[in-house]
């Protein structure tokens, strides 16, 4: 699955801060303070895939954040897109949208949807989040199949897709303990995931434009699942910046390999901070 793998590596990486998970075990709700991002902030990253020695452009994901009113509250409107590339949709198709609504002010997920097209496999999911029962309602439906209606138990901090994205981007990195095993849950469809991630360093990454960006270098235990095998890591550079934002992800899946780099971020609290050489 093209986005929905992806997801997992952007939820899982970006988390390099998730050391810091402290819980109100009596609501569920993390501690949240955003100083990462900002209305009208949109970051896109072209997706490759390798068969052998042939490395292709197979298409792009995108991430949107703007400040809305949903339910008379203030709130954060988080939207992703995957998509192949026309030249790729003849081998598989996808077309991908992702939504959450986030309370500002606690950082707790108001309603979050998700509509897959991927080759011909359809699926559409809208969870709304009970942080007072800590539970999450779910509807799911695949292809033709009826909806199926689902109510998951939150573990901890259990965040939807996109709100884990954001969450962990907004933590202090300075707390982080290297090789230390740090677990995130996410809620996708009728299922709550947990993924681990380890700090492994900093590294100075050399983007496919020729510039280099000091990174913090993370990897990911992954799901085991359609196209990740049980224990499989995922690899992930992440900014080494105000902005902590993916700068470059690989990881190997059942056929191949599949890495995603930055194509353009505009609406930064800072610019992205690059050195002139790796030296």
């Amino acid at each position: 699955m093209f986005h929905h793998r992806l997801f997992f590596l952007f939820v899982l990486v970006i988390g390099h801060g998730s050391g810091l998970f402290l819980t109100d075990t009596a609501s569920g709700q993390c501690p949240f303070q955003n100083v990462v991002f900002t209305s009208g902030e949109e970051i896109s990253y072209t997706v490759s895939y390798n068969w052998g020695p042939i490395w292709v452009d197979a298409g792009t994901v995108t991430f949107k954040t703007t400040l809305e009113q949903k339910e008379g509250k203030p709130v954060w409107h988080f939207v992703s897109t995957g998509r192949t590339f026309a030249s790729y949709d003849f081998l598989f198709k996808v077309r991908d949208t992702y939504e959450s609504w986030i309370d500002t002010a606690t950082f707790q997920t108001i309603e979050f949807n998700r509509y897959i097209y991927e080759g011909g496999y359809q699926l559409q999911n809208r969870s709304w989040f009970d942080y007072i029962h800590r539970v999450v309602y779910s509807h799911t439906k695949r292809n033709d199949d009826p909806m199926v209606h689902d109510t998951l138990h939150m573990i901890d901090c259990t965040f939807d897709m996109l709100a884990a994205v954001y969450y962990v981007r907004s933590l202090d990195p300075d707390s982080i303990q290297q090789d230390i095993t740090l677990p995130v849950f996410v809620a996708i469809d009728d299922s709550v995931y947990r993924i681990d991630v380890r700090l492994l360093g900093k590294e100075i990454v050399e983007h496919p434009s020729g510039k280099h960006f000091p990174c913090i270098k993370f990897s990911a235990t992954m799901v085991e699942g359609t196209i990740f095998t049980k224990d499989q890591e995922a690899f992930v550079w992440v900014s080494d910046d105000p902005n902590r934002i993916p700068v470059f992800i690989e990881a190997k899946i059942l056929v191949g390999s599949v890495n995603a780099y930055l194509n353009e971020a505009k609406g930064l609290k800072e610019p992205i901070r690059k050195v002139v050489s790796a030296e």
